[in-house]
């Protein structure tokens, strides 16, 4: 049976794009694409199920990241161990630092070992010994045992049922906690199944009806006789892997028609009236279908069931076939993790966290495309230094040179966190024109010189989602405050890009101009700031800084600019000169908003000359 897949929502298509991960993964390439569609034929699936769990096998060996954590540790450990040194305070500081090093490497350890106790306890036992035995490694002349024991440890990870069992689990908690809950083989009574087992479970729940659906088509079109259907239908009772409903309506057919003599005319009617319905996701007819529910894409769903009065007439029914239910169930290989940013208050400090966000990138493209665009997506995010989605327009400018500010617009991000049966947050966002024309002419000068890569994380994120970057600037400008030598720079250059960004929102004529002309005076403001800055540290009045600042802070906060010139006013006062021109010129200007002036002018203040050179 032939299966045409098409583009449809943005998480149906992260569903094909995994889908194609997977089997490219696997070195398959069954799945013919089109502009919009993928198709390909029923009984390819077949070994589908064993492509999913080795795709995943794959992305969470755990033997190898644990083999990858061990192997840094115990290269740290020895090149402190050839260390040379007569000099007391180094020989602790290398004392100390191997012994971070030997608790780092048992401590990763120590992770899987308790997993590993429940598999198989002499090899439990066996690590456990051999886990003890690194804190003997105190000398160079220890290195060869050390290695050693490095490979007796990374070999005990690499068994092949421990590392099957401890990576199959932790896939599989992943697809349960943030996509599927407790469906098929996720469920925890299937825990002690082993590898293979679970593959045919998957088999079973997710692709069987697909293939045996190509049977009952094949009946429909009167492929067989009598005597051939009742023979294929018992080999398929005896051997086959089938669900639940199909193998009801195998038996149905051979007991209620087969075996009463009734011809293949009633069997095609059965199955056309009873047993084949549309799918509501994709609109196709003929097909097996089970009602959508939470446990098809946990972000995306409830638990209709028990929300009936949610649904008009209480009818919570919403059949989908066993092609979408597939595509759905290889959403998380579609999907890209990456980290973002967040501000969170613990015990009345601001702490700024890192945290794992799932993301897809769709937009108006062909499925090569958009599969070219998405793998370009996860690779950029793998980078630590970077941010993803400046790339990703870079990257797509650069791989389509005709490419216009029409079709940048049309790209829509959708970023989700979920964990099963306690919450689901969901954001969605467009790349603005004016975003994407500053993200590929401006951001050069401004953005990527921002050298604190949590801070940009934040400014890309506000500015993808049109918030103000603004109120990040203030908060940053005030924290720099708390510490012994606070910088500036970056919080300058998160207000040129602010700058730029309105500037460039309101599309005037001579627009580089514009931007060349109050770009250049806010960096006389930020001089400004440093030059006083420098000034009273030399009268040693620099302390007094901190309350004006404060003041000044609260005044672009709450927009009043006669508090602000009043603050400017008194630290002229100070050093006992006249006001600078530059800020009776700036402020009548209407070019200039008063957030700009006022953060680049603190962000100046802030900044000693030694910090501004060590930034730059």
């Amino acid at each position: 049976m032939k299966v045409k897949v098409y583009l449809k929502d943005w998480f149906f298509n992260a569903g094909i794009i995994g889908f194609l991960r997977i089997i490219k993964a696997n070195k398959d390439e069954f799945a013919k694409t089109e502009k919009n569609y993928i198709e390909f034929d029923s009984e390819s699936l077949k070994d589908f199920s064993k492509y999913y769990f080795q795709y995943f096998f794959d992305t969470y060996n755990v033997a190898l990241r644990t083999e990858k954590r061990i192997n840094q540790s115990f290269e740290k450990i020895e090149n402190y161990l050839l260390v040379e040194t007569t000099d007391k305070k180094e020989a602790k500081e290398i004392k100390d630092k191997i012994k971070t090093e030997k608790a780092y490497a048992k401590q990763t350890l120590k992770t899987q070992l308790d997993k590993i106790k429940k598999i198989d306890t002499k090899i439990y036992e066996e690590m456990q010994d051999t886990i003890s035995k690194i804190d003997l490694i105190k000398t160079k002349d220890n290195i060869s045992e050390m290695h050693e024991i490095q490979n007796k440890l990374i070999n005990c990870m690499k068994i092949d049922f421990i590392n099957k069992r401890l990576t199959m689990n932790l896939f599989k908690s992943v697809l349960s906690k943030n996509y599927f809950g407790q469906k098929s083989f996720l469920n925890v009574v299937n825990t002690a199944l082993d590898f293979e087992k679970q593959e045919q479970l998957m088999y079973r729940d997710y692709v069987s009806n697909i293939v045996e659906t190509g049977f009952l088509k094949n009946i429909i079109e009167n492929k067989y006789n009598i005597q051939e259907l009742s023979s294929n239908l018992t080999i398929k009772l005896q051997n086959g892997i089938l669900s639940k409903e199909v193998k009801k309506v195998y038996e149905d057919i051979q007991k209620r028609y087969i075996e009463k003599g009734k011809t293949i005319e009633d069997i095609k009617k059965y199955l056309k009236e009873k047993v084949f319905s549309t799918c509501y996701m994709c609109e196709n007819d003929g097909v097996i279908t089970d009602d959508y529910s939470e446990g098809n894409f946990v972000p995306l769903a409830v638990s209709s069931d028990n929300m009936k009065n949610f649904f008009w007439n209480q009818n919570s029914k919403f059949p989908i076939c066993d092609v979408c239910k597939l595509i759905l169930f290889c959403i998380p290989a579609g999907i890209t993790s990456i980290t973002k940013v967040v501000k969170e208050n613990q015990q009345g400090q601001v702490v700024y966290k890192e945290k794992e966000i799932m993301s897809f990138v769709n937009y108006d493209t062909s499925i090569d495309e958009l599969l070219k665009t998405n793998n370009n997506f996860r690779d950029l995010s793998r980078r630590n230094d970077k941010n993803p989605y400046t790339d990703l327009i870079l990257n797509i400018v650069e791989q389509n040179k005709e490419i216009g500010d029409f079709q940048l617009r049309n790209i829509f991000i959708v970023e989700f966190e979920t964990e099963y049966l306690a919450f689901s947050r969901m954001e969605y966002f467009n790349i603005n024109r004016y975003v994407s024309k500053f993200l590929r002419n401006y951001s050069q000068l401004t953005l990527n010189n921002i050298k604190d890569y949590k801070y940009k994380l934040q400014i890309v994120d506000y500015m993808l989602k049109n918030k103000d970057i603004k109120y990040i600037v203030n908060d940053r400008l005030r924290e720099e405050l708390k510490k012994q030598n606070p910088q500036g720079f970056n919080s300058y250059m998160a207000t040129l890009t602010r700058l730029d960004l309105n500037l460039l929102k309101r599309e005037e004529c001579m627009l580089d101009e514009n931007v060349n002309k109050n770009n250049a005076k806010l960096r006389v403001l930020y001089n400004l700031g440093i030059q006083i800055h420098e000034e009273l540290k030399q009268k040693d009045e620099e302390n007094k800084l901190n309350g004006y600042t404060y003041k000044m802070l609260n005044s672009i906060k709450s927009g009043n600019k006669n508090e602000f010139m009043d603050m400017v006013i008194r630290i002229h006062m100070l050093m006992k000169k006249d006001i600078s021109p530059i800020f009776l010129e700036i402020m009548q200007e209407s070019d200039l908003d008063f957030e700009s002036i006022g953060h680049s002018f603190i962000s100046g203040l802030i900044t000693n000359k030694f910090n501004k050179k060590e930034e730059e």
